[in-house]
């Protein structure tokens, strides 16, 4: 069964001990009603617009109990436990992807943003990360005729020893040559976006060029 949550409303102001939100609840593709939460600890409450707003919910009700329990795992205050699944908790998962999906969306703009700076690296979709800055944007150190060799041997000597651990090259605007002849696997790094460029006759840069490493975080 197809169970939706749109035009969501969320007030972190007003999240205190749950998620504050209003939004339209939709079964099968119909608008069945609305969902809410006031945010202080209490219930999520759904209600239907009509009665066949009313007679999708209770379909939405038998179906969402015969789903899989809601396990809850263990932390350093509390004991692992399970509860029944039902549409009050499927509605919370549902706004919790919801607002899992908006933060990711909100750290790869910020990461996009890095990327024009210089070369960063950090776990994929984490909410920090480190970006080694040139003394002028990425692009230009690209286009210039030694460009590629100096981000390629950058890479090489003060990245390469970083990527481990599940830590990675996340720029999406490096052509896989570079990565490639800066020693790098696969698993080293995100796979480019862009035109792949000829790297033959390379040589050594000089460390003339400006670095700089700065940690950048979503906020």
């Amino acid at each position: 069964m197809n169970i939706e949550l749109k035009n969501i409303k969320y007030y972190e102001s007003f999240s205190e001990e749950t998620l504050a939100f209003q939004a339209n609840l939709y079964i099968e593709g119909k608008r069945a009603g609305t969902a809410k939460n006031d945010g202080r600890g209490g219930a999520t409450y759904y209600s239907g617009d009509n009665k066949e707003g009313w007679e999708l919910i209770r379909q939405a009700e038998d179906y969402t109990k015969t789903l899989p329990d809601k396990n809850y795992p263990k932390d350093e205050y509390m004991e692992g436990f399970s509860i029944p699944m039902n549409l009050e908790h499927y509605i919370d998962d549902l706004l919790n992807d919801y607002l899992a999906k908006k933060d990711l969306e909100k750290i790869q703009k910020k990461v996009i943003k890095d990327m024009e700076k210089g070369i960063v690296f950090g776990k994929p979709n984490d909410n920090s990360w480190i970006v080694q800055t040139f003394s002028v944007p990425l692009k230009d150190v690209l286009s210039h005729p030694k460009g590629a060799e100096i981000v390629s041997n950058s890479i090489a000597k003060n990245i390469f020893k970083e990527l481990k651990d599940g830590v990675k090259i996340l720029n999406t605007n490096i052509p896989e040559s570079i990565l490639k002849r800066a020693g790098l696997f696969h698993e080293q790094y995100v796979k480019p976006l862009v035109q792949d460029i000829g790297q033959q006759g390379m040589k050594p840069s000089s460390d003339s060029e400006e670095q700089n490493n700065s940690r950048g975080r979503a906020r």
